[in-house]
């Protein structure tokens, strides 16, 4: 359940732009061992009707979660679990209750409730399961009314009291989860928006915990069995209140993320849903790192950004999970084939259908001209169509494997998604690619190969056949690979397996231009989860060899261009002698001559070594070229 996220808000207030969005991400915490945890306070010590314009005082401050956290959110009226690999998984956000609307009568402004079959699966699960902690989700991508019952102490009391007879009270969820997008501004104008949501925010959550610690007393319980997450978004584009265009969307005007990182086992921060219908140029759906090229102005356009604001916020990285998107795609259709399709402005959304979708299926078919691309800077994989001009971000298990490494480096308390479902087949190569990282004792997969590309030399003109990547580590006996050349043409690989976990991907292609092109080589693993998309390089040197007659001898002519961006040392080498010039300026042309014997006639090759850098930053790549001497008497 995604759709765009938007923003609206008093005049004045700084409003979120475009981001279409699965509604969700959730945060959640491992139970701490019973007995663990703060002491119980006073309940006289936190006045729960404390006025929205002062600071509200925290019911109970909670600890970080024990273990790492593993799961996402299950998007079902009834779960099916059986489609999941449910032993890796520790956390499940059950998507979504809502809230009726409070003018309908007694019944409004209450939780909605879930069918007997949806209560009847997750209670079995729970049974089969026991480890498994279970959290209702409230709210998603455009529900309405969170303003409103937020907004006094009866309303508050009376909503959660709803949510606990309908979730809690019949054994079949751990706790809540609000997903309220969002608080002040940010969402669908016609959520329900007030200047004092962010202030009654906190008091919801105070009054959440009242009653699940009232209910874990009454029936000798711990607390900490009974967890309270929030789904929380930072730096994105969101609706500037139109419901049609956006801008940036302050995260810190509609949550105080210091009392809620204090108060709620763990924030579920969404790092996802940047690439929408509401930012101004293509953008990739999810970037773990900044990218130069952004030309947005968002400063928190990328899943670093997001977790160090909260951090310097006063949360605490334990009390973070990583959320990224597993299924879906973010496209745009754009002017021009620059930087693959990326930031660009753009004229309609989407990734395409059929046989004209922007997708992993396509991009691994001869009669689809689909490009794979990876930036190693903001690892991200997308795909790109330069006919139709439309672009497409997709994860997959590698990118979402280093979104799990980052949240554990940064000792984050683990990773969920939206949603558990995979786009890869049914052996939840997502999932499991996550759950490598965290847990690698739950997962029976060999440890992921690296993809190595090679940086190698041709001529324009001149058939590159040569190896542009080397696969180590690999548990797999065969391979195949696609591979985007740069230039907007693809083909498929040749993988020659050379024996201890190692295979050579071999690339045939001519270049009509020089230049230095960026290839993208992805390859294909039989497990998907081991599937690994690396970047390799290929300068195409404009060198040419030219011979004539002087008289009755052959004169042999050498030409080359200097297309790097820092000076070089070129060496000339030709079956007549070898001539260098040890520095060559950027953008000039070197030419060497060569005076032969009269009877040095024939076809034959010349090559030039460019070299540049010194010590261990020497590179140096060879340019040959072919010339034909005629006879000269």
């Amino acid at each position: 359940m995604r759709s765009k996220l938007r923003n609206i808000g008093p005049a004045g207030r700084r409003l979120g732009a475009a981001v279409t969005a699965t509604a969700l991400a959730v945060g959640l915490s491992a139970a701490v061992a019973p007995g663990a945890g703060a002491a119980k306070p006073d309940p006289a010590a936190a006045d729960p009707t404390a006025s929205a314009s002062s600071a509200t005082v925290p019911y109970e401050e909670v600890p970080s979660p024990d273990g790492p956290v593993v799961g996402g959110y299950v998007f079902a009226a009834t779960p099916d679990f059986s489609t999941y690999d449910m032993s890796v998984v520790t956390h499940v956000w059950w998507a979504f209750s809502t809230i009726t609307d409070p003018a309908s009568g007694p019944d409004g402004g209450r939780c909605t409730t879930a069918s007997a079959s949806g209560i009847d699966a997750v209670k079995a699960q729970r049974a089969a399961q026991p480890g498994l902690k279970v959290i209702r989700s409230i709210g998603g991508w455009g529900a309405k009314y969170f303003s409103q019952v937020a907004r006094t102490p009866q309303s508050r009391e009376a909503f959660v009291r709803s949510c606990m007879e309908a979730f809690v009270e019949n054994g079949a969820t751990d706790g809540f989860d609000l997903d309220w997008e969002f608080p002040v501004s940010g969402g669908l104008p016609d959520i329900g928006y007030d200047p004092d949501d962010r202030e009654n925010l906190n008091l919801l959550v105070n009054e959440f915990r009242r009653q699940l610690d009232a209910y874990a007393d009454s029936h000798g319980l711990d607390r900490r069995d009974f967890l309270m997450t929030a789904a929380i978004p930072a730096g994105r584009w969101q609706d500037s209140g139109d419901g049609v265009t956006g801008g940036p969307y302050d995260v810190l005007e509609g949550f105080d993320l210091d009392f809620l990182g204090r108060t709620l086992d763990s924030i579920t921060l969404m790092t996802y849903e940047m690439g929408t219908g509401y930012v101004p140029v293509s953008m990739p759906n999810q970037p773990l790192y900044p990218d130069p090229k952004d030309t947005t102005g968002d400063p928190y356009n990328s899943g670093d950004a997001m977790v160090r604001l909260f951090i310097d916020q006063g949360v605490a990285p334990s009390k973070i999970t990583y959320g990224s998107m597993f299924t879906g795609g973010r496209g745009f259709v754009v002017g021009d084939t620059t930087n693959g399709g990326m930031w660009q402005p753009w004229t309609a959304t989407g990734c395409g259908s059929g046989a004209n979708a922007v997708s992993w299926a396509n991009a691994q078919r001869d009669d689809r001209n689909v490009l794979v691309y990876w930036d190693d800077v903001t690892k991200n994989q997308w795909f790109f169509d330069p006919v139709q001009k439309r672009v497409c971000s997709v994860e997959s298990p590698q990118t979402l494997a280093l979104r799990a490494q980052y949240a554990k480096d940064m000792g984050l308390n683990g990773f969920f998604s939206w949603t558990l479902s995979s786009t890869r087949g049914s052996d939840n190569a997502e999932l499991r690619a996550v759950a490598r990282v965290f847990t690698p004792e739950l997962v029976s997969a060999p440890a992921a190969p690296t993809v190595t590309g090679a940086s190698v030399g041709v001529t324009k003109g001149v058939e590159l056949d040569d190896e542009i990547a080397r696969v180590t580590g690999s548990s797999a006996t065969s391979l195949t690979a696609v591979v985007n050349w740069g230039d907007l043409t693809r083909s498929t690989a040749t993988v020659v397996p050379l024996g201890d976990g190692q295979f050579s991907v071999r690339g045939r292609h001519t270049y009509a231009e020089p230049g230095t092109y960026t290839v993208t080589v992805a390859t294909i693993d039989p497990a998907p989860i081991n599937s690994v998309t690396a970047n390799a390089t290929v300068t195409v040197g404009d060198v040419e060899a030219a011979a004539r007659c002087v008289g009755s001898k052959v004169h042999l002519s050498v030409r080359a261009r200097n297309g790097e961006d820092g000076r070089v040392a070129m060496r000339f080498v030709t079956p007549y002698g070898i001539k260098d010039l040890p520095v060559v300026q950027p953008g000039r042309t070197a030419e060497q001559g060569f005076n032969t014997r009269a009877d040095a006639v024939g076809a034959g090759t010349a090559s030039v070594v460019m070299t540049r850098g010194s010590g261990a930053d020497r590179t140096s790549l060879t340019f040959e070229t072919s010339y034909d001497a005629a006879s000269c008497g």
